[in-house]
C-alpha cells in the first residue's frame, strides 16, 4: 500500500470511488444526490482538478486498487478526502491527512466537511468553525485547524 500523487489515468478509479461514498454527503442517505452536485463528481471535474494547477491530488493504492483519495485546493483547503468503505477505521484517512499536510504546509487548513465526516476531523484537530449548514439535502459543517 502507497500514497501517490494522482494522475489522469486514475481519474476513472477515484470517480467511482468517490460516487460510492457520495450518499455520505446527504443528511437523508436515501434521497439521490442533487444533480448540480453530482454533476461535480464527473470523470470530467476529476480530470480538471488532477490536470490543474489550483489543486494537490493524491491516491491511497493498494494492489492497482484505489482506496483512498484526497484532494488539496490550493495548500490550505481540504477539498476531498475519502476512504473506501472497507478500509475505513483502519488509519487510512488520518494517513492520507498527514501526506497532504506535509506537502501543503499551512497555517490554517479549513474544510467543508460532510456530517458524516466531523468525527473523522475532529480527530485530526479541525474544530466546527461555523453553524452547520444544508444545501439540496446536502449537510455540511465548516471547519478549521490552526497549526
Amino acid at each position: 500500500m502507497r500514497i501517490r500523487v494522482a494522475v489522469k489515468k486514475d481519474v476513472v478509479k477515484i470517480s467511482n470511488l468517490v460516487k460510492s461514498l457520495s450518499h455520505f454527503y446527504l443528511k437523508d442517505q436515501k434521497n439521490e444526490l442533487p444533480e448540480w452536485f453530482d454533476k461535480t463528481l464527473a470523470q470530467s471535474e476529476f480530470l480538471k482538478r488532477i490536470e490543474g494547477s489550483e489543486y494537490f491530488n493524491f491516491v491511497y493504492e493498494n494492489e492497482g486498487e484505489i482506496i483512498g483519495y484526497i484532494a488539496m485546493k490550493g495548500s490550505s483547503h481540504l477539498f476531498h478526502l475519502f476512504v473506501s468503505e472497507k478500509y475505513q477505521g483502519k488509519g487510512l484517512a488520518r494517513e492520507l491527512w498527514g501526506f497532504a499536510s506535509n506537502v501543503c504546509v499551512s497555517n490554517i487548513y479549513t474544510l467543508r466537511s460532510s456530517l458524516y465526516a466531523v468525527p473523522v476531523y475532529r480527530k485530526f484537530g479541525f474544530i466546527e468553525s461555523g453553524v452547520a449548514g444544508e444545501i439540496d439535502g446536502i449537510g455540511f459543517q465548516p471547519m478549521e485547524l490552526r497549526v
